[in-house]
């Protein structure tokens, strides 16, 4: 009968109805209920913080938009908790999220680099996207800015300013800023705006407050928590939005080790000094092509050319001017770092679409931006539990060998998506049945009632109901 037991047991492996392995077994690695704990999350209505952020965070994985979707859905029974206590989390203002994500990105490098070594092309990465949004009522909601949109690109939302750590083989987010930008035009839409008493010395109320400081300055902020969090890189990548004068000062003067800048820059009057002479963008690219210093790298078949100028307050940098193909414009690049070529230059700042990456594979898969709530406060625990989750699956993403996001979704769809609870019961209560009948026959023991009295039916029992989510849910207490 033994052997009709560990059969069983390969059934429930077989139909990947734990999705432990995916979410419970990583949430157990990184200790989430200790690390709930350690930045000052509190119980909610009796349940634990580590219970309510684990039902949030699975929410994509089955495909559920919402807290309220997830009660109308097969789902539902997966716990006992009431939508109330989710309801609740998500609107406390007094909540660390900021400082939650931070420790389980810390957690996440120490697991995968514990001897804390810096790769040669480590980088912080900054970047924002834009969160459409439908509902004027929402607290701060405003309009922003989408330049993939083009002209026509005013949206009703918020910006995501997103910090991100590269360590060399994966991205994972930090910290961020939802960010808002030109207010609603009609004075009586901006009064119908929800709005919340916070105390002034809350999570909440300084998220708040960072709605209308510049990204610049937010920026600067955000990298500046995360190296006095102990996160260490040897560049910072960024676009040209944030190569300005101040940016570049403040980051080479960050940490005991200063960190080398590279970024786009627009072709504005901004001087460099060149052999003596003042010259902005344009004025010093004429003096090089009469030169006649264009190089060609045939690698990235593209045209460019390199010069080392001063730059006033920062001292010496690198200029990379380059034209790739069927592009009229040059395009301009800025290093710090003057020992480094073009091909290493291109090399290292490619890492920055890493995060161009991030921002599609969250709001196509885990649904970043989705968010609905009115509460501020709810909106920063969607996009906090979304990042929590990212890191989660780029955990068991690394240590699987996955290549990528879609790869992971892929691989769990069958099983964890496209059958509903229904299907998936059955299945599996079909396949038990049949190694119970096969063993029963085996073992010689023609009376059911006696094998239900027997040692083998309640180890099966227990065996069963321990393949559940919700028993798993529970045992996340302990096992976390």
């Amino acid at each position: 009968m033994r052997k009709s037991v560990k059969e069983i047991e390969d059934v429930l492996q077989s139909h990947g109805y734990s999705i432990d392995t995916i979410i419970l077994n990583v949430m157990k690695t990184f200790k989430l209920k200790t690390l709930c704990c350690k930045v000052g999350f509190q119980k909610q209505d009796g349940y634990s913080a580590s219970e309510i952020i684990t039902i949030m965070v699975m929410l994509p994985l089955m495909l559920i938009e919402s807290v309220n979707a997830l009660y109308k859905s097969e789902f539902q029974k997966i716990t006992a908790m009431k939508k109330d206590a989710l309801y609740r989390l998500k609107n406390n203002e007094k909540l660390p999220w900021r400082a939650l994500l931070l420790v389980i990105t810390k957690q996440f490098q120490h697991l995968v680099n514990p001897n804390n070594e810096i790769a040669d092309k480590s980088a912080f990465i900054l970047d924002d996207t834009t969160h459409a949004k439908t509902g004027r009522r929402i607290e701060k909601i405003s309009r922003v800015f989408d330049h993939v949109a083009g002209r026509k690109g005013m949206k009703l939302g918020y910006k995501n300013l997103t910090l991100g750590f590269y360590d060399g083989k994966s991205f994972n987010p930090l910290d961020f800023t939802l960010q808002a930008e030109k207010p609603l035009k009609k004075a009586r839409h901006r009064k119908e705006q929800y709005k919340k008493l916070r105390n002034p010395k809350s999570s909440g109320a300084k998220r708040i407050r960072e709605c209308h400081v510049s990204k610049i300055t937010n920026g600067l902020n955000l990298l500046k928590r995360a190296v006095k969090k102990g996160f260490r890189a040897n560049y910072v990548l960024v676009d040209s939005w944030f190569s300005s004068h101040e940016f570049i000062e403040t980051v080479r003067g960050l940490g005991k080790k200063p960190m080398h800048l590279i970024c786009g820059v627009r072709q504005d009057p901004r001087n460099y000094t060149y052999n003596g002479q003042s010259l902005n963008a344009r004025e010093l690219h004429k003096v090089l092509k009469t030169k006649g210093d264009e190089k060609r790298c045939r690698k990235r078949n593209s045209r460019y050319f390199e010069v080392i100028v001063d730059y006033e307050g920062i001292g010496k940098v690198k200029l990379y001017y380059c034209r790739f193909p069927y592009q009229k414009k040059w395009r301009l690049f800025l290093s710090t770092d003057i020992s480094l070529g073009f091909l290493s230059m291109m090399e290292i700042y490619s890492a920055r679409w890493s995060i161009e990456v991030f921002f599609k594979e969250t709001k196509q898969y885990l649904k970043l931006g989705t968010c609905q709530s009115r509460d501020f406060d709810a909106q920063i625990a969607h996009v906090t539990t979304c990042y929590i989750i990212y890191t989660l699956l780029a955990y068991f993403r690394r240590v699987n060998a996955y290549e990528s996001l879609d790869g992971l979704f892929a691989a769990i769809k069958d099983d964890l998506i496209e059958k509903n609870l229904a299907e998936r019961l059955w299945e599996l209560f079909d396949e038990l049945l049949q190694v119970v009948i096969t063993g029963i026959s085996k073992s010689g023991i023609v009376d059911i009632l006696e094998f239900k009295n027997s040692a083998e039916y309640l180890y099966l029992k227990e065996l069963f109901e321990n393949s559940f989510l919700n028993n798993q849910l529970k045992n996340l207490e302990k096992a976390s």
